[in-house]
């Protein structure tokens, strides 16, 4: 048995050989027990040989060169066997997002409850927060002439997080501290254009104008935005995706080219891919969490099922409020999530209620029960735009396999988005895709003929299902409390 020594190669090992992209390789320990090859700072100064085989694979692996001969074997791009795919993340069996609408917060409203949610920040009476990957939406502007309280100091319409004042496009209110949120990942999804309620829902204020302005201003501060949630009463015709003569969504105009409102032409060329279409649901765990939808301009866009309501008595029962997460979240709910391996897209309205911090006692307990479904393996929490771009590489990647020498060769070659065509092969777009291989500790994974670094992926030990995978990284994990750095208007 060859003997490697702790310092120097040993310690290079442990940072390659890290199974997560979660927390530091030194202080990585398995979610899943036995599931993943795992080393702390202090392993022994040899390994087994069947460990050291695979440790010096991994050493490997990153940096050589792809076969000649095996070259074009790997560019033949086929859809993806679902049986040799997993559906989640390793270890994960299920995935959960909260989708929620921005109305009515304020700047400090939003930096408490995301202190919460997003860090493990000592909140004062609440204890540590839980540390999940949650985003938010985003406003340009504010039309609103309803009387209203935005929060528990008074501010009315004037305290709410804006881009501009109001509708005035010349002059901005929040405009900094929405771009230092976007770039931090506490905001990556749009609530329309803005808040255009009105107590005449004839009273409409939106405008084309508003729109061609609002895309201008995020491309000239680096936002791409993938994700549109509709809002609010009819005077809102910016919405669109659900349109229909006959009922409530008639007043929907965004889509249509006829209409002085019309916007999706704009929308949907910067870059938005899903749509939640003001339609509710009650239902919480999904196979999928989007679906087709045909808009009247002729084009096509993802809609997001988002959990929404209960239903009772042929009634709505609306849970999107935060006093209502423990409603929203249960375990039974989470359990059900696991065995049936499904995403689950949770509407709410963190900061829509002039009520100070948003969560009392059950939901406080509620978001640290989801925290431990995550700290398990079992439910991965994800912002918004990450699970549903991680739904679409995950249906519909493409890859092809060789074998040499008894090595694995396994490239993704294409995410082909049957909507909006192939997607950018860039490491964000295919983080969490996991392949069942015979032999994980000697298979190569490549992203378009690229070997990725052993820091970009991990090898997994058998699942529930019996066999080992493969997979490109997940996100890292971030607690950085972002709050502390936002720009003061």
């Amino acid at each position: 048995m060859k003997h490697i020594k702790k310092a120097g190669f040993a310690s290079s090992l442990i940072v390659m050989l890290a199974v997560s992209g979660c927390v530091p390789a030194a202080e990585k320990t398995s979610t899943e027990p036995g599931t993943e090859l795992s080393f702390k700072a202090e392993t022994p100064a040899f390994y087994p040989p069947h460990l050291e085989d695979a440790i010096l694979f991994r050493q490997r692996a990153g940096s050589v060169a792809v076969p000649e001969d095996l070259k074009a074997a790997l560019q033949r791009s086929v859809p993806a066997n679902q049986r040799q795919l997993r559906k989640f993340p390793h270890p994960y069996r299920g995935m959960l997002a909260f989708a929620s609408d921005i109305d009515d917060t304020t700047p400090e409203e939003f930096a408490e409850y995301h202190r919460f949610l997003n860090t493990k920040e000592e909140i004062p009476g609440v204890g540590p927060g839980v540390g999940l990957d949650v985003g938010d939406s985003m406003w340009f502007y504010l039309a609103n002439d309803k009387p209203n309280i935005a929060d528990k100091s008074g501010h009315g319409f004037e305290g709410i997080m804006t881009w501009f004042d109001y509708t005035d496009m010349t002059k901005y209110r929040y405009k900094d501290l929405i771009k230092h949120y976007w770039q931090s990942g506490w905001i990556d999804s749009m609530h329309t254009f803005g808040d255009f309620s009105r107590k005449n829902p004839k009273d409409v204020v939106f405008k084309r104008e508003y729109a061609v302005k609002a895309w201008e201003e995020m491309k000239a501060n680096g936002i791409q935005c993938e994700v549109w949630i509709n809002h609010g009463n009819e005077a809102n015709v910016d919405a669109f995706g659900a349109f229909h003569p006959k009922q409530f969504s008639k007043y929907q105009e965004g889509d249509n080219p006829k209409s002085p409102n019309y916007h999706t032409d704009l929308t949907i060329k910067n870059g938005v891919h899903f749509v939640w279409n003001s339609k509710g649901e009650s239902q919480f765990g999904n196979d999928s969490p989007i679906f087709e939808i045909s808009l009247r301009d002729g084009q096509k866009i993802w809609g997001i099922h988002r959990y929404t309501h209960e239903q009772k008595n042929r009634a709505h029962d609306w849970t999107w409020v935060p006093r209502e997460v423990h409603r929203q979240i249960t375990k039974e709910r989470l359990d059900a999530l696991i065995e049936n391996e499904q995403y689950a897209v949770i509407g709410q309205h963190l900061g829509g209620y002039n009520i100070g911090f948003p969560f009392d006692e059950k939901g406080v307990q509620t978001l640290r029960m989801l925290e431990s479904y995550q700290e398990q393996g079992h439910v991965l929490v994800a912002r918004t735009s990450r699970l549903l771009n991680y739904s679409v590489a995950q249906k519909y990647v493409q890859y092809a396999v060789a074998h040499k020498d008894g090595e694995t060769w396994l490239n993704i070659t294409a995410i082909q988005d049957p909507l909006f065509g192939p997607q950018p092969l860039v490491l964000d777009k295919v983080r969490g895709l996991t392949f069942y291989v015979e032999d994980p500790e000697k298979t190569h994974l490549l992203v378009n003929m690229k070997p990725l670094s052993a820091d970009e992926y991990q090898v997994n030990k058998p699942d529930h299902t019996g066999r080992g995978s493969i997979g490109v990284k997940w996100f890292p994990r971030d607690l950085t409390d972002y709050s502390r750095t936002a720009p003061q208007r």
